[in-house]
């Protein structure tokens, strides 16, 4: 329920803040006075764009925020996506002349969508044009839905589609396949022959790499490891690092007996000269097996030339990544050449789980049938109290060529006021009060609109008067035992009979033009009632009139 509105900057609005309460609230107030700058704003708070135009001039920042009661459900929906619940829910809207705009739940800043999502759970903002929402079978079969209470077939349906879809899917995506060019699949297989001749997942990379740098720089590698031994070993001159080793060694033990110190270091000393004689032995030996083999180095060459064109050609990095490719191009050839198998089992299971959609759709839209043929009498006998007493409405029902995301069916609202006048389609109904009076009944029938704990009724009594518009008003009345109705009208039936009743109103000071928003007393309904019954002057009959309307229809 809307428990509070508070309103800055908004349109001709400086500051508002609006109090509601459960029951029925009528406002009202002369074509013009911001009636719907208040129901614009409630909008914002439901998700509804922003537009800086909306703004009141002279100020840079518009400010709109609604406090609502807590229902289960929306508690529900605060849990699931992790904002925090309190006692009340806050909504908060801010937007700028620079475009910048936030939004808030419970203090918490949201993206836009967020807000549209528990909008719909808040607020049935039932405007003049909402009546188009009939004339939409998501909406038909929606409303019909929510009042029949199959959840189990509903759910049953979406999942055979979900599955119907998917086998369209896979059939859509074998078909664009089979219909690739044969020029392409000659393409993959010049691709993976070579591939194929690098022999990628039978060589050692980075040991081929490795051989063919030896092979590049062995002369130098040969000399270096020449200069190398003859520094380390031994000759003539006794020059050479394993000789004066060998020195040292025969100095250190002659003092080895000295004690324990000159004996560790000769330990040590005898340690590296081992060390290093293998050393000069392993220098030898490589330097001996390091020859030039000019061919060995050619064909690496080629080799690794023939690597780095595919890697380019491809932009790959490594390797690696040219067998990932290889694989990858080996599957499309593979399933190639099956792919007309693949697209006749495709097609089989796209029939089998087609079925299956329509068996599901058909208990569905049964279910719905039986639904809405109580709907209807429902609505009919709503009719009847808003003087209607011969109108008919009937729900036709037409199978669609394929299952969609909504049904098998496509449904038709066909409505007829007067008897001998065959039931047309809604969109025909051309008679302003009769279109209001059905959208009424539809709102005031069933689950579907009550499940909400706030409907907005915006001058849906349009076009009536009399007789029909007390019996509007006392349906409007009888909807606020179950929700909280708030109800914009011209019409003094329909606000005689509300719990609580607001007047919008100009002023304007210093060349400045602001909307007001008053409740009411006794007294001051009496004299707005009077206003809406006799015009611009109130008379002392139309005071009488305004006060008997009151007392009548309370009583």
């Amino acid at each position: 329920m809307l428990k509070s509105l508070n309103i800055q900057n908004y349109a001709l609005i400086d500051s508002l803040e609006l109090a509601w309460h459960p029951g029925m609230s009528a406002m009202t107030g002369e074509t013009g006075s911001g009636k719907s700058i208040v129901l614009g704003a409630l909008g914002l708070l439901l998700g509804s764009r922003s537009d800086t135009s909306s703004i009141r001039t002279g100020t840079d920042r518009c400010t709109v925020e609604g406090v609502f009661s807590c229902s289960p459900s929306t508690q529900t929906w605060l849990e699931r996506h992790n904002l925090d619940t309190w006692d009340e829910l806050i909504v908060r809207r801010e937007f700028s002349v620079q475009g910048r705009g936030r939004v808030f739940i419970n203090d918490t800043p949201v993206k836009l969508q967020l807000l549209q999502s528990l909008g719909k759970l808040l607020v049935d903002l039932h405007g003049q044009d909402s009546a188009k929402l009939l004339l939409q079978r998501d909406f038909q079969l929606a409303w019909i839905d929510a009042n029949a209470k199959h959840p189990q077939l509903l759910s049953a349906y979406k999942s055979a589609y979900s599955a119907f879809k998917a086998a369209q899917d896979r059939l859509a995506q074998l078909e664009l396949k089979r219909s690739q060019p044969q020029t392409d699949l000659e393409y993959i297989r010049y691709q993976l022959e070579e591939l194929r001749s690098l022999s990628l997942d039978q060589r050692d990379w980075p040991a081929l790499l490795e051989e063919r740098d030896l092979l590049e720089n062995s002369e130098a590698i040969r000399e270096s490891l020449a200069q190398a031994f003859a520094a380390l070993s031994e000759n003539d001159a006794a020059s050479g690092a394993l000789d004066r080793l060998h020195q040292a060694t025969k100095h250190l033990d002659e003092v080895s007996h000295v004690g324990p110190k000159f004996q560790t270091l000769l330990e040590r000393l005898t340690s590296v000269r081992i060390e290093l004689n293998d050393l000069v032995h392993e220098i030898e030996s490589t330097a001996e097996g390091t020859e030039s083999n000019p061919q060995r180095l050619d064909q690496l060459n080629a080799i690794h030339h023939e690597l780095q064109r595919v890697l380019h050609k491809h932009h790959a990095s490594d390797a690696g990544e040219l067998q990932r490719l290889e694989q990858s191009l080996t599957e499309q050839l593979t399933e190639a050449a099956g792919i007309d198998e693949a697209y006749s089992e495709a097609k089989d299971e796209l029939e089998i789980e087609r079925q299956k959609a329509w068996t599901a759709g058909d208990a569905l839209m049964r279910s719905r049938q039986q639904m809405a043929e109580d709907l209807s009498g429902a609505i009919e006998a709503t009719l009847k109290r808003l003087s209607m007493p011969e109108a008919s409405l009937a729900f036709e029902w037409k199978p669609l060529a394929e299952p969609d995301e909504h049904g098998i069916e496509e449904v038709i609202i066909a409505f007829s006021a007067n008897p001998g006048h065959p039931a047309l389609p809604l969109h025909k109904v051309a008679s302003g009060g009769e279109k209001s009076r059905l959208m009424l009944a539809f709102k005031a029938t069933g689950t579907g609109a009550a499940s909400l704990p706030t409907i907005v009724l915006d001058e849906i009594d349009t076009g009536v008067s009399g007789k029909v518009a007390e019996e509007m008003a006392s349906l409007m009345h009888s909807m606020a035992s179950e929700q909280q109705v708030i109800a914009v009208t011209h019409l003094p039936q329909v606000a005689a009979l509300a719990d609580h009743h607001m007047k919008v109103a100009k002023a304007t000071e210093h060349g400045s033009t602001r909307t007001l928003v008053t409740a009411l007393d006794e007294a001051q309904r009496v004299e707005e009632i009077a206003g809406m019954l006799s015009g611009s002057v109130v008379t002392e009959a139309a005071m009488a009139n305004a006060a008997s309307l009151r007392a009548g229809l309370q009583g």
